[in-house]
């Protein structure tokens, strides 16, 4: 009701000075401006959160190998132990262990 009551407010103010069919697209102009700047903000707002996302993902992708280089540097018996346990688990269910190694491959490309 407030943009209705806006827009009619400014075609009674221009009206008698401009004549009713110039009041009416004075109005439509001013109103696709207001659009036309909310779409902009709104797009400004959606780049910005693609980027912060973007640099998050990155910064977690730079920072899983150094983490799992410390897990194994730090505990290298836990690693020989997940280790055995892939390397028994690749023997019993190998469709497993292929169907695992493909979805990972699609996440490298």
């Amino acid at each position: 009701m407030v943009v209705f009551a806006l827009g009619f407010a400014l075609y009674a103010l221009i009206e008698p000075n401009i004549g009713p069919a110039a009041a009416a697209a004075i109005v439509a102009l001013a109103a696709a401006l207001v659009v036309a700047v909310f779409a902009l903000i709104a797009a400004l707002r959606k780049r910005r959160h693609e980027r912060e996302a973007a640099i998050a993902q990155a910064q977690l992708m730079d920072d899983l190998p150094l983490g799992l280089g410390d897990i194994v540097r730090d505990r290298p018996l836990v690693t020989l132990a997940v280790t055995a346990l892939g390397g028994l688990l690749a023997a019993r269910h190998p469709t497993l262990v292929r169907d695992v190694i493909h979805i990972a491959a699609r996440f490298r490309r």
